[in-house]
């Protein structure tokens, strides 16, 4: 038997393809196949089924997937035996083959084969790696693109299959074959315009094959791109190879004896070192050093003995937590909850109880999480005045949070914060100003609230606050610059954050800071890197947290609809919906792309009609209403949302805000006749755009200046803002806006 991803879901049986059973039995045989060989438990097969709200009827229903399978993959198997394949295994299912049965695993094997012989052999390397690339069929899980489930395997292996590509290319130039290369190396830089490596290989052809120039020029493109959309400069051996080709330097032709020009670009990997000595002492030492893999080494290995307690099995689920197996430290929390009841030890025993209500609630359990906090609160109900009790207000702050009661949530952050400051608990205190600051921001108080969440961050990166309350406060801080657009003040904290996690320990969680990252990228054009990133956040929050799972999907979706796919902007847009992730203006845009213009203002008034309080949601969705209204003909709905987010930018001033303000302001006065005044409006947006670098944005402004200097009889400035709007829109394939510009060229046709 072999079993294909690399492509559509394929299964093949004696050279015959397999017939696979419905769609949601294929969902089945994906999550097995993505964790072949290991038991996936039935609730996480419920999970990827139905997400976090399985039917009644998921059990029997699951039974019915597995059966339909079975006889599928094992024809030939008795009635009423278990499967040989397929097969049952407490807590779940476990698909049993080898690894030369699934085609992904045969290509990362023999990709690293390749890259091994690179150096020595890079004739054997070229045939190795050209064998390994032969076997993707498509993109990686084709069937399963917005699956949370599969982003991990996803991910992993379209990086994979890049690095392979770049290898091959590498032995090719290593064997003199650089005249064949320019052409395809373009391709591949257009469409990786980030990848250094790829960009290196180009001009290294080009000057071999006599192009210096041209190879000059790959260069200068690329550190556009990456001043343009990351704000960075090209690494250093990319520096010295731009140095190296203008001064023509001999060391740059091709000899038979030379291995690949652009050194590897993929970091070894540290192997830990391992104690020869196991404890639980040696554990605790190690986890209260945030030496998660020690620590993990360490507990695990006591924990086999038998002689690990609350303390030490709390610890041991916060080293499977940062070393990357959420699911298994939840397991280990339990355990340490019983292990603090058993004790008498009641306040922890309540701490951790809260800590398990926020997990359940992260995973969209929210019965679950009730339950939780509701036995946090019955074990401190007699409890004297202790630190925990401030650790059940910060639960209660993120559940009113979560429903909408923002004052609730103000209150229980401000409890928090006195209890720590009480008793002298710095993960408290942090909380409590940081969630304290981050309702403040949304319901307009930013000269309060930003001031708060500074504060709260200077107590989780100087290494004062516990890992999870300080992954917490990373989140919260990072979110709300997000979406103020003060991308700075998000990228100065980053920075302090890597700091504090190379001198702590203290991290994000996987994906994390990347979830609110992607929308500056969608901004600045950097769609590719975009939806990279967001498969990322997906790969490392899906364990964790589903919100932030949504708001990567949802950002890929945003992503996919500027690129015309409507169809894959739905998909990502329902599995981000199934993530407790509303994602809009997303689906309000879609429904306008499918000309469903009445749908699209009654999908964008629904959103604001939730957004309720939260006036920085408010602000991030009028742009959208604004649109709609225009494109409907409905004036009246476009000038009343233009004044509330024109209120709102002065309450925010925030350049991105205040940009989208201005813009929305000019589109509404063009709409009204006043192509003067939208001008005025128009000219000014596109200026902040550009100041928050913004290339993406800008050029949508300036495809609306075009129009007004049209309205103006400004023939000639109208067809310089069109092409400067063309030349951002055309490399991205932005279809949906060079559409628009096509009506705009006949307008001034018509006009000439």
């Amino acid at each position: 038997m072999e079993i294909r991803l690399l492509g559509p879901l394929e299964v093949v049986i004696d050279g015959r393809t397999v017939e696979l059973p419905s769609a949601k039995a294929r969902l089945v045989l994906a999550a097995l196949l993505v964790r072949a060989n290991e038991v996936v438990s039935t609730d996480r097969l419920f999970e990827v089924l139905w997400g976090a709200q399985p039917p009644e009827s998921a059990a029997n229903t699951l039974q019915t997937y597995v059966a339909h399978l079975r006889g599928a993959l094992e024809p030939d198997r008795a009635r009423r035996t278990g499967g040989q394949v397929l097969v049952t295994r407490q807590p779940g299912y476990l698909l049993a083959i080898g690894p030369d049965g699934i085609d992904a695993v045969r290509f990362e094997r023999l990709a690293e084969q390749g890259r091994r012989e690179l150096a020595t052999a890079p004739a054997d390397s070229a045939h190795t790696l050209r064998t390994a690339l032969a076997l993707w069929r498509g993109e990686a899980l084709t069937d399963f693109t917005f699956e949370p489930f599969a982003q991990a395997d996803i991910t992993r292996l379209t990086e994979r299959r890049l690095s392979a590509l770049e290898d091959r290319i590498g032995a090719d130039l290593a064997l003199g074959e650089h005249s064949g290369l320019p052409g395809e190396l373009t391709q591949l830089v257009n469409e990786h315009p980030l990848r250094e490596r790829l960009a290196g290989q180009l001009m290294v052809a080009l000057y071999r094959s006599g192009r210096q120039a041209d190879a000059l020029r790959a260069y200068g493109r690329l550190r556009e791109v990456l001043v343009e959309q990351l704000g960075i400069e090209p690494n250093p051996t990319l520096v010295r190879l731009e140095r190296a080709i203008l001064e023509q330097r001999p060391d740059l032709d091709w000899s038979p004896f030379e291995a690949d020009a652009v050194p590897d670009a993929m970091p070894a990997t540290r192997v830990p070192d391992r104690p020869d000595e196991l404890e639980a002492v040696r554990g605790r030492a190690a986890a209260a050093d945030r030496r998660w893999n020690d620590a993990l080494d360490l507990l695990s290995a006591a924990d086999r003995d038998g002689v690990l307690r609350g303390d030490d099995l709390d610890a041991l689920a916060d080293a499977l937590l940062w070393t990357g197996s959420p699911l298994d430290a939840l397991v280990v929390r339990q355990r340490a909850h019983a292990a603090y009841v058993e004790d008498g030890n009641t306040p922890r025993a309540a701490m951790v109880a809260v800590m398990l209500a926020i997990w359940f609630g992260a995973r969209l359990r929210m019965s679950v999480a009730g339950g939780w906090f509701q036995r946090a609160q019955r074990l401190l109900d007699n409890e004297p005045p202790c630190a925990e009790h401030g650790f059940l207000e910060w639960a209660a702050t993120m559940f009113a949070i979560a429903t909408g009661r923002h004052e609730d949530a103000r209150e229980a952050a401000q409890r928090a914060f006195d209890i720590g400051q009480r008793f002298g608990v710095a993960d408290l205190q942090a909380l409590g100003l940081t969630f304290g600051g981050y309702v403040r921001v949304r319901q307009g108080e930013v000269a309060q609230g930003m001031p708060m969440i500074d504060e709260g961050m200077t107590w989780a990166v100087s290494g004062q606050v516990s890992p999870v309350p300080a992954q917490l406060v990373f989140c919260r801080t990072i979110s709300t610059c997000y979406e103020l657009g003060d991308y700075r003040r998000a990228g100065e904290w980053m920075d302090a954050i890597a700091e504090c996690a190379a001198h702590t320990g203290i991290d994000s969680l996987p994906g994390d800071c990347e979830a609110h990252s992607i929308g500056i990228l969608i901004g600045r054009g950097a769609w590719s890197e975009g939806e990279r990133r967001a498969r990322g956040a997906c790969a490392g929050m899906e364990p964790i947290e589903l919100v932030h799972v949504g708001l990567a999907l949802s950002e890929i979706g945003e992503i996919r609809l500027r690129m015309g796919d409507l169809e894959g902007a739905a998909d990502a847009f329902e599995k981000a919906t199934e993530n407790a992730a509303p994602p809009q203006p997303g689906t309000a845009l879609l429904l306008l792309a499918r000309g469903d213009t009445a749908g699209a203002a009654a999908s964008i008034g629904g959103a604001l009609a939730e957004a309720g309080w939260n006036k920085l949601t408010r602000a991030r969705l009028l742009p959208t209403q604004v649109d709609i209204a225009l494109a409907g003909g409905d004036i009246a709905t476009a000038r009343a949302a233009v004044a509330e987010l024109v209120e709102l930018a002065g309450m925010f001033a925030s350049p991105a805000i205040l940009a989208a303000a201005d813009r929305a302001r000019g589109a509404a006065l063009l709409a009204d006749g006043d192509s003067a005044s939208a001008l005025e409006c128009l000219q000014r947006a596109a200026d902040l755009w550009r100041d928050a670098n913004a290339p993406y944005d800008r050029a949508r402004t300036r495809a609306l200046l075009a129009k007004a200097l049209l309205a103006q009889g400004e023939r000639s400035r109208a067809q310089g803002e069109l092409h400067a709007a063309r030349t951002t829109f055309e490399p991205l394939g932005a279809s949906l806006d060079l559409a628009g510009l096509a009506q705009l060229d006949a307008a001034l046709a018509s006009r000439s």
